[in-house]
């Protein structure tokens, strides 16, 4: 008898089979279960080695032993004319049968029930569990130092246009505010075929401190993305909101309105990075493309994948690269890995949603530390000028080494990045905030958003900039754009908000605010326009008052702005002496611009109650910080200056008064600043009233009355900044809101 017959009667070979199918069925298990419960890679690889060895053990046993009616015996031991070799064979037939139907049964559920599941062992399986646990959700009110200002300036509540006075603005072609409400109730949103979703990828690392490295490659991916024209890429504030999400795929693919999700992971272990991603049709549930990278931990080596990535993406989902795609690709901000990591650390402090001083203070220490790796890195020389310019623009440091250390940044970026639109954002950024020139400003973040289509976050800057110079209707066009970008970003859709109120369109500003304050009720941001709205638009002081008590108490400039006219509409002038002393709010009073502001509320406060020496004292203080405060920016100098006048008017010094009015509108014009130019005309009216010009401030009102962001009637009507006017009827007239019959007054 040949040894393989022997085999054969022994029945070695089918225990070898039904070994191997056993083995393959069961691993294919416990990756799901080590994948399921988070366990390090390595413990399915010693499992699968583990199964490996047990093959040349189970076979010899096989061979060595038998089973006979007794039980299992030495196979030399078993009189041949008593085996029952043939009944075990066939019993053996029978469960490697069994085992291969289990196992197409597996197979079908994974290829047609798992979506998510690929060809890889990393791949992800069942419920999608992207990532590692994040940092918690913030609410996105940010934090300033202007008062009534926000990162790109939001509306004090004294401005707003009368709803009745706005019909001369020109419409451009923008998104109907109506198909904004009905994309916003997020039925069924519409799949587009271009449209994309790169979920958070997973920290296979499973060490915390390299979270920031998988997120800065993601981000790094959606960046080179958002390059390619014709791709809609969702936006990162929006694909991060599914980091440890239980959503399946197509569920979230219906979420976002796309056609098409990459999902994936990276490992990084010593010198070696690991990087897997798989890109998903999900109409057809079909995976379009999925690899794994193994490779030594380079810049070069990251940078190829990541370009590799987005070529079988773009290849997959619109067609081959262009020429000039190719060639972007190919560039490579940076050839030091100890620089690259520093920028990623950067860009997660950038990410924060809070706008606050401390987000730039922390990225701007890993962005000197990426310079001083690689002189000649671009990218971290155009994000340094953002960190500056928010240190000025925000008042935390206005020194004249700050305005050089911002120019220099911008030079350099220009020197080693000429071209690149972060580069042109970098030197629109610096005209917008240390230069206040928005009209040369805005061409630029233009230029720049036309070469990343695909970034929400150039639209939002261009949107904001375009409102300083008037086009209110383009703004609110790529506001929506950046939305439905970026369906995520609360900031987009409040600033938005603010945009409508500011140009008097309550009626369309009004469901907006209604349906995302029922669709985020943990988010405050949203209530804060609906307060602007009750308080400007209705003349509602008390549902104003009702709605505002139900916001936390922070110290942006948002919620100090609507605070102080909330309590100023209802005559609340012990509340707004007792605001300042909450322990929270009074930390504003450490940046000088705030501490001048909320000194001029004090002062008015005491006016109105009658206290006529606190009044003064406070009035005098404002005149004393005033007079000394010294800002890197003209915007920040001509709010001081409009508090000033206020002081001076209310101690009787005219001449002062007026004097400070002039150099508050050199500094910030309606031709140079639509936004808030006005403010500082709208502070002239009252002034020139206050003084006894009163035909002068009319006429002033009257044009106010019409300017987009200029005055708003029911302020006029309920402020008691107006009181000393109301002795004049033609004032009166003025201010009588139109809808006065209707809120029952």
């Amino acid at each position: 008898m040949s040894f393989f017959e022997e085999l054969k009667r022994r029945n070695v070979i089918r225990v070898s089979i039904a070994y191997a199918v056993v083995a393959w069925l069961v691993s294919q298990v416990a990756e799901f279960a080590i994948e399921t419960f988070g366990a390090p890679d390595w413990v399915l690889k010693i499992f699968v080695v583990f199964l490996m060895l047990g093959f040349p053990i189970v076979a010899l046993f096989a061979w060595a032993f038998e089973m006979t009616p007794e039980g299992i015996r030495r196979e030399k031991d078993v009189d041949r004319s008593q085996s029952i070799t043939r009944q075990t064979g066939r019993k053996l037939d029978y469960t490697i049968i069994t085992v291969l139907a289990f196992a197409l049964a597996y197979f079908v559920w994974e290829s047609r029930f798992s979506p998510g599941k690929g060809s890889e062992p990393f791949s992800q399986q069942g419920p999608v569990q992207v990532g590692q646990a994040g940092d918690e959700k913030r609410d996105p009110t940010p934090g300033g130092a202007q008062p009534g200002s926000d990162h790109f300036s939001q509306p004090t509540s004294s401005q707003a246009t009368d709803t009745s006075e706005k019909s001369a603005l020109t419409p451009v072609e923008a998104t109907p505010v109506e198909a904004i409400a009905q994309a916003s109730n997020e039925a069924t949103p519409t799949i587009s075929k271009l449209a994309i979703a790169v979920l958070p990828f997973a920290n296979r690392s499973n060490v915390q401190e390299d979270l920031f490295f998988t997120d800065g490659i993601h981000d790094d991916l959606l960046t080179q993305l958002a390059n390619i024209k014709g791709l809609k890429v969702i936006s990162r504030t929006s694909v991060m909101t599914y980091r440890d999400t239980t959503k399946r795929i197509p569920e979230i693919a219906t979420e976002l309105g796309v056609s098409k999700i990459l999902e994936g992971g990276i490992q990084r272990a010593g010198n070696r990075i690991r990087i897997n991603a798989q890109l998903i049709d999900v109409s057809t549930d079909e995976h379009l493309w999925a690899e794994t990278f193994d490779r030594e931990m380079t810049v070069e080596n990251i940078f190829d994948i990541q370009s590799e990535i987005t070529r079988h993406i773009v290849t997959a989902i619109r067609g081959e690269l262009t020429d000039e795609e190719t060639v972007a690709l190919a560039q490579q901000p940076t050839d030091n890995l100890d620089a690259y990591e520093s920028y990623l650390k950067a860009k997660a402090f950038l990410n924060d949603p809070l706008y606050s001083p401390d987000k730039y203070i922390n990225a701007e220490e890993w962005l000197k530390k990426a310079v001083a790796s690689d002189p000649v890195f671009a990218l971290a020389w155009a994000a340094l000028v953002v960190t500056h310019g928010q240190a000025i623009w925000q008042g935390y440091d206005e020194s004249p080494e700050r305005l050089q250390a911002a120019l220099d940044a911008l030079n350099n970026a220009e020197k080693y990045g000429p071209g690149l639109p972060e580069t042109l954002a970098a030197r629109a950024e610096y005209l917008y905030r240390l230069k206040t020139d928005y009209r040369a400003a805005e061409p630029l973040f233009a230029q720049a958003s036309q070469a990343k289509p695909g970034d929400s976050d150039l639209l939002i800057r261009l949107a904001s900039t375009e409102r300083r110079t008037g086009q209110f209707e383009q703004a609110i066009t790529h506001y929506q754009m950046a939305i439905d970008l970026d369906p995520a970003n609360l900031e987009a859709r409040s600033t938005l908000l603010g945009t409508l109120v500011l140009m008097g369109a309550y009626e369309r500003a009004e469901p907006l605010a209604d349906l995302w304050i029922e669709k985020y009720p943990a988010t405050q941001t949203f209530k804060t326009n609906k307060t602007q709205i009750l308080l400007q638009g209705h003349g509602n002081v008390k549902g104003a008052k009702a709605l505002f008590s139900e916001l936390a108490p922070n110290i942006g400039p948002r919620y100090l702005s609507i605070a102080v006219n909330v309590l100023l509409y209802n005559r609340d002038y012990q509340g707004l002496i007792d605001l300042w002393s909450n322990p929270l709010l009074s930390q504003a009073l450490n940046n000088p611009a705030f501490k001048i502001w909320a000194l001029d509320t004090l002062a008015k406060a005491h006016f109105y109650q009658g206290d006529a020496a606190n009044a003064e004292k406070y009035s005098r203080e404002v005149i004393q910080w005033a007079t000394k405060y010294v800002s890197g920016t003209d915007a920040n100098q001509a709010v001081t200056k409009d508090l000033l006048a206020y002081a001076y008017a209310r101690t009787g010094q005219f001449n002062e008064a007026l004097a400070a009015l002039n150099r508050s509108q050199e500094l910030r014009s309606e031709s140079d600043d639509s936004l808030e130019g006005p403010v500082s005309s709208i502070n002239r009216a009252m002034v020139l009233g206050m003084i006894g010009q009163r035909d002068e401030s009319l006429a002033e009102i009257k044009r106010l009355l019409k300017t987009p962001a200029g005055l708003n009637r029911w302020d006029l009507y309920l402020n008691p900044d107006w009181d000393f006017f109301r002795d004049d009827e033609r004032f009166n007239a003025l201010a009588r809101p139109g809808n006065l019959e209707e809120a029952g007054r």
